[in-house]
């Protein structure tokens, strides 16, 4: 099998796989919210435990069905990472299938972690039980869903500060609601961007190597390093790379050339400018770390490891906008399913706010995908720049203590 063949079955069979478990996930979690509405009026809260699920399904539980639809869409990355091994298995790609594997071994460890891991107490409660609240929770999520998906930052980045700052979410839900829906965010952007050949497969496999290593070392490290310390670093990254994305050329951006080792050289249609992209990667120990960076702040911070690597595939590795966005999406559900995971063991998933935020991702990360189609690059990078710069002004101002409390 050629390599332009492996990457066919791949978009065919990974963005089928996306779709049906998506359908799955969705199908449960509406129902389970339906059925909770029917019984009580209200959407469930806490999640069900791993040792009452499967018999709360049984009986048909409102909150143990959402629950399963949340574990189905969590399960999601790691599944389509079973395909992309054996595709390449089959292919004789041992390079990739053993990068594929690699990326399964990483996922499971912190899987085991999770399931290992005593559960915790939980955070704060939160009531969401009003029809307006959960009314805000969803059109704040497709508003997030609609920006993420078009930029390749991750519903999550743009969640978790209007769940905290303006309802009042606490934090550490808002995180937990926000990692499910750059989950969603993913599958649901992948699967669209895959019907048009857009995401690097490849490239985004390679660089989510150190990327997961980075979100594991962030997760130890979030409990040592001063909160404080790690918004400077961070406010200063994204504002450096929004100055980047402001003042770079407009005339030559996308590398066509240069040698590929690692056959990550990508081409797709744009149908905005109506002709075919061709372009070539560079840069790619500079993109791993890139990667490594991402993920180190995703763990530290709770975002998606976009937030770092859009850019740097942007403006270091030189790829068109909507090749680095596509693959950004690709990427993060497998960056955040580990620590959802984690999140669901130690009590964080408060289902009457992972519910309205998972429904409202996927339908607006379904319109963002498609709309990016239309939109030509140029602005989508605009939009990029100006929302770095939001989130990095955001970061100086809670340094200066001006604003919500940080917490």
């Amino acid at each position: 099998m050629t390599p332009s063949s492996t990457r066919e079955a791949h978009t065919v069979g990974v963005a089928g796989l996306l779709r049906s478990l998506l359908a799955i996930g969705m199908a449960l979690v509406i129902v389970g919210a339906a059925v909770s509405w029917a019984r009580g009026g209200l959407l469930p809260a806490g999640t069900a435990s791993l040792d009452v699920l499967l018999a709360g399904v049984a009986r048909l539980d409102g909150a143990s069905l959402a629950t399963l639809g949340v574990l189905v869409l969590l399960a999601t990355p790691p599944l389509a990472l079973v395909w992309m091994s054996a595709t390449f298995a089959r292919a004789s790609d041992w390079r990739f299938a053993g990068i594929s594997t690699a990326l399964l071994a990483l996922l499971a460890a912190g899987l085991l972690a999770a399931w290992l891991g005593e559960s915790g107490a939980g955070a704060a409660r939160f009531d969401a039980s009003h029809l307006s609240t959960e009314a805000a929770v969803l059109l704040a999520a497709a508003a997030a869903g609609a920006l993420g998906v078009q930029v390749g930052l991750g519903g999550g980045a743009f969640l978790v500060p209007i769940l905290s700052g303006f309802l009042g979410v606490p934090m550490k839900l808002a995180i937990a609601a926000g990692a499910v829906s750059v989950v969603v965010n993913s599958v649901v952007g992948t699967s669209t961007y895959m019907r048009d050949r857009i995401p690097n497969v490849r490239l985004g496999l390679l660089l989510e190597l150190p990327t997961l290593v980075g979100a594991i070392v962030g997760g130890l490290l979030v409990a040592v390093v001063a909160p404080d310390f790690l918004r400077g670093i961070f406010a200063a990254v994204l504002l450096g790379l929004a100055l980047r994305t402001f003042t770079q050329p407009r005339t030559v951006h996308a590398a066509s050339g240069g040698p590929d080792p690692f056959g990550v050289a990508g081409a797709y249609h744009d149908a905005a400018l109506a002709e075919d992209v061709s372009y070539q990667p560079q840069r790619l120990s500079l993109g791993a770390w890139g990667g490594l960076v991402g993920g180190t702040l995703s763990g530290l911070l709770g975002l998606a490891g976009g937030v770092v690597t859009m850019p740097v595939m942007l403006n270091i590795m030189r790829m068109p906008v909507k090749a680095a966005a596509a693959t950004s999406v690709f990427m993060g559900g497998m960056t955040v399913s580990a620590s959802a995971y984690i999140y669901y063991v130690h009590g964080l998933l408060d289902l009457s706010i992972v519910i309205p935020a998972v429904i409202g991702i996927q339908f607006g990360s379904r319109t963002g995908a498609r709309l990016s189609r239309r939109l030509h690059g140029v602005v989508l990078e605009r939009v990029l720049a100006l929302v770095l710069t939001g989130l990095g002004v955001v970061l100086v101002l809670q340094l200066l203590g001006i604003g919500p409390p940080a917490s």
